[in-house]
Parts: structure tokens; sequence; C-alpha cells
């Protein structure tokens, strides 16, 4: 791995402990709506209620909020069909055949930015970042679960995937998924090859 970036951490106490179960195989990005310094702060801040697993800064910098093994408060879905956030509203089948929380089986990646500048176009090292913790993540949950996460747009995926009424904009039109799922599986490959 790249030695040019590294992770720091700072938890929040915003989380379920454990993953209910589940193993997680699905990461999602998203965008702060926020600079990186406030955001992080917001999701470290347990009157919010949120948080996320990691937030990418746009200068590179990586900041870990929850523990791989634990829930992030940031992709939940609602088993109350009243709720607008009801799992079967979202534009994924695993979402809506799994019927439960997706926080249970979810990796969140928030992304300093604001969807209105720049409909979520990350900046170059933004993109080099996060690349490389998608790398990272894929590689530690094959550590930890044993889980090849599938490297395909129904696995590597945007918040409005799984919440499509409340989220349609995050992380933004302009997010570079293929960018980044052309350099994971190149990763994967590369790393198939070594063994």
């Amino acid at each position: 791995m790249d030695e040019k970036f590294k992770i720091e951490r700072r938890m929040s106490p915003n989380k379920y402990n454990g993953r209910n179960g589940w193993k997680p195989d699905m990461i999602v990005s998203h965008i702060t709506e926020g600079d990186f310094e406030s955001s992080v702060s917001w999701l470290c801040n347990p009157e919010s209620q949120v948080s996320s697993h990691f937030v990418v800064a746009k200068d590179g910098r990586v900041m870990q909020l929850v523990e791989l093994t634990d829930s992030a408060w940031c992709n939940g879905t609602s088993t109350d069909i009243k709720n607008s956030n009801h799992y079967s509203i979202s534009t994924l089948e695993q979402v809506k055949a799994r019927k439960t929380n997706a926080n249970y089986y979810t990796i969140s990646i928030e992304h300093e930015g604001f969807s209105n500048q720049g409909q979520g176009k990350l900046t170059d090292i933004q993109l080099e970042a996060t690349i490389w913790l998608h790398k990272y993540i894929v590689d530690e949950v094959k550590r930890i679960y044993g889980v090849d996460i599938p490297l395909d747009r129904e696995h590597i995926v945007g918040h409005y995937q799984i919440d499509p009424i409340r989220k349609s904009f995050c992380p933004g039109q302009n997010f570079q998924f293929e960018e980044i799922l052309k350099a994971l599986r190149e990763h994967v490959a590369n790393m198939a090859l070594d063994k």
C-alpha cells in the first residue's frame, strides 16, 4: 500500500457495537456538506446521532471514526414501512432483500465537500486518498471477515442508492465511482498475481 497516506483516528461514540451478526460487503460513499474539521467534529458529537467509518479531506487526509467491526450511523434504513428510508425504497436489490438496517453490512466514507460545488467531484489528491482507502477496506474486510467485497456498482455505492428519497444528491452525480472501481480491480488482480 502507498505510504503517501495514513489513517488518523478520532473515535466517535455514535455507533452500534458489532454488526448484529452481519459481515460488511458494501462500501458507501457520501459527501459531508461541510468542511473537514467541522464534519469530523459533528460526526463525533453525541448529540448529532450520526457517524461514519472514515472521512477523507480535500487535501488527502484520512480520519477513522468507527472501527470496521462496528456499525457506523450513516446508511441507516428503517424497517418501519411508514418511514421514507424504509429498506424497500433502496435501488439496490440486496438492500431490499436483507430487510434490515443497512448500517450492519456497510462501511461508510464521508468525503469533504458540498454537493452544490462540483456535484461530488473529488479533488485529485482526495480521489487518490479514497482509492487508497477503498483498497485498505477491501483488504481489511478480507482479513477480518474472509469476505471479498464484490467490485461492482451494487457494492461500491453512493448513499443515494440506499436512501434515494432523502439523500438523492449524496455524494453527487460527478463522484468518480468508475475510477475507483478500475483502481480496485487492478489492485485485486495484482494481489492475486503476487500469491
